[in-house]
């Protein structure tokens, strides 16, 4: 992912998952995070988060907002795309 983010041309905007990514379900650890910003920084690229499964990959809301929150509080503007199709899908 982060040689992939490297090779992204500057300014462009790349879709990452805030938790539990989707189709693998593997998400970044907190400094693989704070290494995919560094690139994000250094490129100039503009993040686009996809926050759908939000409370599924922890069972906490807050832990599975980390990456979101760790980006805006180092200064980062993004964007956050959050549904709530799995969440009323599984608990009507």
């Amino acid at each position: 992912m982060l040689e992939d983010l490297s090779n992204a041309p500057e300014k462009a905007v790349v879709l990452l998952h805030a938790c539990a990514h989707n189709p693998t379900g593997v998400d970044p650890t907190q400094d693989e995070w704070k290494q995919i910003l560094q690139v994000i920084k250094e490129r100039n690229l503009f993040p686009l988060f996809d926050s759908a499964y939000q409370g599924f990959a922890t069972g906490d809301l807050e832990k599975d907002s980390w990456a979101v929150r760790y980006f805006v509080s180092q200064g980062m503007e993004l964007a956050v795309c959050q549904s709530f199709a799995k969440n009323f899908g599984l608990y009507s």
